[in-house]
């Protein structure tokens, strides 16, 4: 019988060693950073990563994309059916970490390595408008309480052995089910707070009811089949971006500052987004392709104007879906002004006459909002606003100061000093207001019935193409030292 000699066995256990050692990997982090990619697992939804009309946006997809940078890597965002779907790529090796606003089940806790909770809500029941809402626990619904599967929420409810129906949804997100709750497909769920609010402003249906936990985190999510180095890094940036504003500015922008409108205003524009704009969608779309206006804007201006009613006319004689007035008709040669073709096409080109009266030096996004509030108060007008915004000590190129000075066109201390006189300067604030906010939505609309989301390309995130755009040495960052022209 042969057998190995001690040294022998000597020699093979040294090369044994010497091939486990060879083998052994880089910690995770330094992975990343040598190919300079971080692979993130995410969902749709507002607090996760979208489109709007801006490009790609959402709290978890800018926050996670910053940290990528730290990095020195590139954020490559892969978007996912479900929560449950994201986190099985997770284990797969697909992606290196998750980032879907998820509160970790006990679970999920086991299964997982977690960052440190970047924000932290509560879980409360929602339900449609027409169903009464839930504010006790002792007497049941009559219909059950829809989650998602695998999620705290079916762990709380489960655990709590309450007497509530309850409806496991295997292919849902908390987003799809509020979508289906809304249009009254569902009627309960339960969800966290902070995701219902960012819902209920693009939709009026929903009604919060009772609080059903304390404040839960929302956690980053590794796989435990790794070092630890690529959590430790992230829960190190977590901390300095809470620390620095950042993350609070974040929080700020997506979850407790949104822009609010009242349930009558969420339904008729929702109703006529259905029933109206199907018969003119393809005449905005049109004008965009002649003028270059992103048509979901020229919408949005024509909502804020008429609610796309064609033969509308206010007292001051403007009149049709862009609410033009005969001086705007006739120089953009509209013989019929209740026309839907010739008031959206006209519409189109005089928004874009009045964009270019605006000074060159003007960089998106205050560039479109001085064109719309020149559309709405006229050029002249506009231009004695920004006169008193910088004899105010305000930056005349800037919207968020012009804005606090147009009011003032309506106070003869203010209008007998500039050259166009009296202007209800108040009507341009509100009226730009509320056409960002009809623009938001339609974007979010438009991108959802086209699948579109944070991942997706080739959108102009202009909508004025061929405009100025933002730089960071823009001239509009700091008051010009010249009259304003």
């Amino acid at each position: 019988m042969d057998r190995l000699f001690p040294g022998s066995c000597l020699a093979f256990l040294l090369l044994f060693l010497a091939l486990l050692s060879g083998c052994e990997q880089p910690p995770l982090l330094e992975r990343v950073k040598e190919r300079g990619i971080l692979r993130i697992a995410t969902v749709a939804g507002p607090l996760t990563c979208y489109l709007d009309e801006k490009g790609p946006a959402g709290l978890e997809y800018e926050l996670a994309r910053r940290f990528a940078h730290t990095l020195a890597a590139r954020a490559d965002f892969r978007v996912y059916p479900t929560r449950r779907a994201a986190l099985e790529a997770l284990k797969r090796g697909e992606v290196q970490m998750v980032a879907a606003a998820r509160q970790p089940s006990s679970l999920d806790r086991k299964r997982y390595l977690l960052s440190a909770p970047w924000y932290s809500t509560p879980l409360v029941f929602a339900s449609t408008m027409g169903k009464p809402p839930l504010k006790s626990l002792t007497k049941p619904p009559e219909e059950p309480v829809a989650v998602p599967f695998g999620s705290l929420q079916q762990e709380l409810l489960q655990s709590m052995a309450l007497a509530l129906p309850v409806d496991v949804l295997a292919n849902h997100t908390e987003e799809t089910i509020l979508d289906e709750v809304n249009r009254g497909d569902l009627a309960h769920t339960l969800v966290n707070r902070a995701l219902l609010r960012a819902w209920k402003s693009y939709y009026p249906l929903l009604v919060e009811g009772r609080k059903l936990s304390e404040p839960r985190g929302f956690h980053w999510y590794f796989s435990r089949l790794h070092d630890t180095s690529l959590e430790t890094a992230a829960n190190r940036y977590l901390e300095k971006q809470a620390a620095n504003g950042t993350l609070p500015k974040l929080v700020q922008r997506y979850i407790t500052d949104l822009p609010r409108r009242n349930f009558v205003t969420l339904r008729d524009f929702w109703k006529h987004v259905e029933e109206r704009l199907p018969r003119y969608e393809e005449l905005f779309r049109k004008a965009e392709r002649n003028t270059g206006i992103n048509w979901r804007l020229l919408a949005a201006v024509g909502y804020q104007e008429s609610h796309w009613q064609p033969r509308a006319v206010s007292p001051t004689g403007v009149r049709g879906i862009m609410m033009l007035t005969r001086d705007a008709a006739r120089k953009e040669k509209i013989g019929n002004r209740a026309d839907p073709a010739q008031s959206i096409a006209g519409g189109a080109r005089h928004l874009r006459w009045m964009e270019k009266r605006i000074p060159a030096r003007i960089r998106e996004p205050d560039r479109l909002w001085l064109t719309l509030a020149s559309y709405n108060i006229g050029y002249g007008h506009l231009k004695d606003a920004r006169v008193l915004t910088q004899r105010g000590g305000g930056n005349p190129d800037r919207w968020e100061d012009v804005k606090k000075f147009l009011p003032l066109l309506s106070r003869k201390k203010y209008y007998s000093t500039v050259k166009h006189g009296k202007a209800r300067g108040g009507e341009p604030v509100v009226y730009v207001k509320n056409i960002r906010y009809f623009y938001r939505l339609l974007v979010w609309w438009d991108n959802r019935r086209n699948r579109l989301d944070c991942t997706s390309g080739g959108y102009p995130r202009l909508a004025l193409k061929n405009a100025r755009s933002s730089s960071p040495q823009s001239p509009a960052s700091n008051p010009p030292s010249t009259a304003v022209k």
